[in-house]
């Protein structure tokens, strides 16, 4: 199929039509060929049927000619139609010189009894019966007219010497081709070049699918983001509709992009939005803390007594609770920046959860682990604080006799990270909000936890939802791509 690639689709159909008149030109000539040979061979059976024929009777009239003289008490008919009876359209008799036609019978003609020889035929009957006495042999001559041909075969009769010819006749159907065989052939032509259109038309859907799924199977291959290069597959108007492809999912890619970027600075807007909302509300929260260690630090400069050595551990207490709102906001405000290596996950979950075990015993919480065994593509230092904070809310929120539950599945080509306790939960109107920065319910924080996992679960280009687990409790799932972006 190599002729069809170099040319476009329509010029393949032409060739393929040309082929099929030459085909079919073809096809009319070997029906012509293998007419004519048919009709030669009904000429030879012919032939040879008359000849055998003629022989027949000849053997059947030695028996009774030998004693008797012709004509006398001996139904020649009958020794005729017993004779030719089984050759099918011939006919035959006796003619001699001084009686001329004294015998004949038809013994296999279609209609009524035939009595009388042909008289358009005697005259050669006659004629080549006359040749035959005196070249002293049998002759056979064919007449040859537009529809058939005349076969007439004569010979002197070899046991008599009284000039007595056995003759006999028969036509043979030479014209052309008749109209039942028309339709045969014509019937035949159609279905051999049906076929061969088919088988063409099937190869050349074969190559078009063939290329088609090439083309599909470098578009699966390839990463969403990439434009696949496509070799040139020899068929034009196939290149043409992948290059149009190609156009398009460059549009998109660039639209993708496009988006992803007005995104990127919606989020940054939103982050400096977020960081204004977070300077107003650090000022309030750290002005109490800096004016009591101002009031402490002046009171343990006025005395000197054993209190100024409590005064100082409240001194520090407030400073060390300043320290971890100071750390939220550093924390929050780096969250989106990742540096993704592949990690082996049993070690990473299992390094994770070391501090946590201690923490959840000293409590009365039963920590329950499910590993998962191979790596993944994740920043580790990120994804080890999005878990702390998630382990330090389920903490807080369970009550003694209660336990925790840390899962790490891969699938559908995802890592799928869940944890989750069984505390009171959290209200369904709920689950959506506890992710705002400052949003918390308790006394104390900033409530920047979750706000934190969820910069660094979106930064690898996942997602973390809140949901209410199997015991009423609070249940946070996380999903990971395989590459972190």
């Amino acid at each position: 199929m190599v002729i069809f690639r170099r040319y476009p689709l329509w010029i393949g159909l032409l060739l393929l039509w040309v082929l099929l008149v030459v085909l079919s030109v073809t096809f009319a000539l070997c029906g012509m060929i293998a007419l004519f040979w048919g009709v030669s061979a009904r000429i030879s059976t012919g032939k040879e049927n008359l000849q055998r024929g003629l022989l027949r009777i000849e053997e059947n009239l030695k028996t009774v000619f030998e004693q008797k003289e012709v004509g006398q008490g001996i139904n020649l008919n009958f020794i005729l139609a017993s004779s030719l009876s089984s050759f099918s359209g011939v006919e035959g008799g006796l003619w001699n010189p001084e009686k001329g036609f004294f015998a004949y019978s038809y013994p296999t003609y279609e209609g009524s009894l035939k009595m009388d020889v042909p008289s358009a035929e005697k005259n050669r009957i006659i004629r080549l019966s006359q040749l035959s006495i005196q070249q002293k042999k049998p002759l056979l001559e064919r007449f040859d007219g537009k529809r058939e041909s005349l076969l007439l075969h004569v010979k002197p009769l070899s046991f008599r010497d009284d000039g007595t010819v056995v003759w006999t006749m028969t036509r043979v159907p030479t014209r052309l081709i008749s109209d039942y065989e028309k339709l045969i052939f014509f019937l035949s032509s159609i279905l051999i070049l049906s076929l061969l259109l088919g088988i063409f038309g099937l190869r050349i859907l074969q190559a078009w699918s063939k290329e088609i799924s090439r083309v599909e199977n470098i578009i699966a291959s390839s990463p969403p983001d990439q434009i696949p290069s496509f070799p040139s597959s020899g068929y034009k108007e196939l290149d043409k509709l992948v290059e149009t492809l190609v156009g398009a999912r460059k549009s998109l890619i660039a639209e993708k992009n496009r988006k992803e970027e007005l995104l990127r600075k919606i989020s940054q807007n939103e982050r400096i939005v977020t960081l204004g909302r977070m300077a107003a509300t650090l000022a309030h929260e750290l002005r109490n803390p800096l004016a009591t260690i101002q009031l402490e630090v002046e009171n343990a400069l006025e005395s000197r007594d054993q209190e100024n050595k409590e005064t100082l551990e409240h001194i520090l207490e407030q400073v060390e609770r300043m320290k971890k709102h100071l750390e939220s906001i550093v924390l929050l405000c780096h969250a989106a920046e990742i540096t993704p290596k592949e990690t082996d996950l049993s070690l990473w979950l299992t390094s994770q959860l070391q501090q946590f075990e201690i923490m959840a015993n000293k409590q009365g919480v039963e920590l329950k682990i499910i590993p998962c065994k191979g790596s993944w593509y994740f920043d580790p230092q990120g994804m080890s604080r999005a878990l702390g904070n998630l382990l330090q809310n389920a903490l807080e929120h369970t009550p003694r006799g209660g336990w925790i539950e840390v899962a790490l599945v891969q699938k559908d080509k995802k890592l799928c990270l869940s944890v989750e306790d069984s505390g009171k939960g959290i209200d369904e109107d709920l689950q959506v909000v506890v992710f705002e920065p400052f949003y918390t319910q308790k006394s104390y924080g900033f409530g920047l936890g979750l706000s934190i996992v969820k910069e660094i679960v979106e930064a690898h280009n996942g997602h973390i939802v809140c949901k209410k687990g199997r015991e009423g409790g609070a249940r946070f799932d996380i999903e990971l791509p395989w590459q972190a972006y």
